[in-house]
């Protein structure tokens, strides 16, 4: 997305912010798999940036699922009860298969917790 400075000069974002915020999309669209496999070819391609992305996805998965499950109290418990589940997301971040297990198995848990069960 090119933005207009206030000098009339046309900025870009740069390429991590963007890529960060598809994976966001990805993310609040339930499109785990999808997301694994973006930044498992992003680590590739970016293997020096990995860590930026590491360091945002557990903030990007845990307000999607907050949002998702609108059950605060319950994700607060959780994890009281997985202290490693930020490390554990980031960990699995690069296998496309596990990073959706591990936020499927995190929702799960959440869902458990507060004692609802999954929409339809």
């Amino acid at each position: 997305m090119v933005k207009p400075s206030p000098a009339g000069k046309t900025s870009r974002k740069p390429e991590l912010v963007v890529f960060i915020e598809q994976i966001s999309g990805l993310i609040s669209e339930d499109r785990y798999t999808d997301a694994g496999e973006a930044i498992a070819k992003f680590a590739k391609e970016h293997p020096t940036l990995l860590f930026f992305v590491d360091e945002a996805l557990p903030a990007r998965v845990s307000d999607h699922l907050l949002k998702k499950t609108n059950a605060h109290s319950a994700f607060t418990t959780y994890t009281l009860r997985h202290p490693n589940w930020a490390t554990e997301l980031t960990k699995s971040a690069t296998d496309p298969e596990a990073f959706a297990g591990l936020v499927q198995s995190i929702e799960a848990g959440i869902r458990e917790i507060a004692g609802t069960k999954k929409a339809a």
